[in-house]
């Protein structure tokens, strides 16, 4: 497999070297297998971290406290929880109709099934899965199997089991505890979390030799085994999306005392944390999240760099830069 080289704008940083999936999906060199690479960044997740970036903080008084989001179903008021109590964050109004979008952006795929000129535009694993049932003894069926589980997904499994998930008092708002102010900014949620810029190197190499030899700071050269998420049940690791050691990236560390690295992958970033590497139907994490806010107020794609070595700007890059350019906010005011 062959690497794209990115180098720091300071030339002391070991480069960065990214798999053919980690390029933007219009690169001559991408690569993205559906059955072995990770799950992709898919579009929606690069516009739900834009409507959250748009809808701006989130107050502490509209997070949820002991509300279950399984529960959550799109057609049943009475299942949704903001409904005469609180205020439904705007970010989340922007997610969900960004999710209806999709879904009427996505119907052409289903009725042009067998037309690979149309389902060439296709998100990679939709295109996979229709291809996959175009195949079956009843294709018409099992096309429709995949329709319904995709509209499933966009309907109630992101904005009710993932979004509503983490905008409770026990998830972002963890991460917002100490902040001062009913509305916490970046500011300070910057006061008691950082995005740090840092060098991951392998066990069998020593930290101090690498910052010696790059002349950095030894503080921000780490094994990637000491942090959060190479200690979990299944935990990941940056080799398991081709990002060869040792690797300037960006960690994000937390007020809780965890510490994740981002991943560079499908054009954008995606945290290494055990809630979104272990459920690919998940699209954001209280850490994404949290991400989303900072950027947002930084009015930039780019997450900042709080302190630490000048990881290359790639390793930063939250948000896809052709579907920042191309998204619209969809209406807020829809589900309650």
């Amino acid at each position: 497999m062959s690497c794209r080289t990115i180098h720091s704008a300071d030339g002391s940083v070991p480069h960065l070297a990214l798999p053919p999936g980690a390029l933007a999906h219009i690169d001559r060199d991408y690569d993205y297998e559906v059955d072995h690479d990770p799950p992709n960044v898919e579009p929606i997740e690069h516009q739900i971290r834009l409507d959250f970036m748009r809808g701006g903080p989130v107050r502490r008084d509209q997070l949820l406290g002991n509300y279950n989001p399984w529960s959550y179903k799109a057609e049943t008021p009475a299942t949704h929880p903001w409904r005469g109590i609180k205020q439904k964050p705007r970010g989340l109004d922007y997610a969900e109709a960004s999710c209806d979008v999709r879904i009427r952006e996505e119907k052409k795929f289903y009725e042009h099934a067998d037309d690979d000129t149309v389902l060439v535009d296709a998100p990679a694993y939709l295109a996979a899965r229709i291809r996959e049932a175009s195949e079956q003894s009843d294709p018409h069926e099992a096309v429709r199997e995949v329709r319904k589980d995709r509209e499933k997904w966009y309907q109630e499994l992101i904005p009710g089991a993932n979004l509503r998930q983490i905008l409770k008092e026990s998830s972002y708002g963890s991460l917002i505890e100490k902040c001062i102010g009913p509305t916490p900014d970046a500011n300070h949620l910057l006061e008691y979390n950082a995005f740090v810029g840092m060098v991951l190197v392998d066990d069998d190499t020593n930290p101090d030799a690498i910052a010696r030899e790059h002349d950095i700071d030894s503080v921000y050269v780490l094994q990637e085994s000491v942090l959060s998420h190479a200690n979990t049940d299944e935990p990941v690791a940056l080799a398991d999306y081709g990002i060869e050691l040792p690797a300037p990236v960006l960690v994000g560390e937390y007020d809780s005392g965890s510490q994740y690295p981002f991943i560079p992958w499908g054009d954008a970033l995606t945290c290494s944390c055990p809630y979104k590497q272990s459920a690919p139907f998940r699209v954001m994490c209280k850490h994404e999240l949290l991400a989303s806010i900072v950027c947002g107020d930084h009015d930039s794609i780019f997450v900042p760099l709080t302190r630490g070595i000048h990881v290359p700007h790639r390793a930063r890059r939250f948000v896809s830069p052709e579907i920042a350019v191309s998204h619209q906010l969809g209406p807020a005011g829809g589900r309650p």
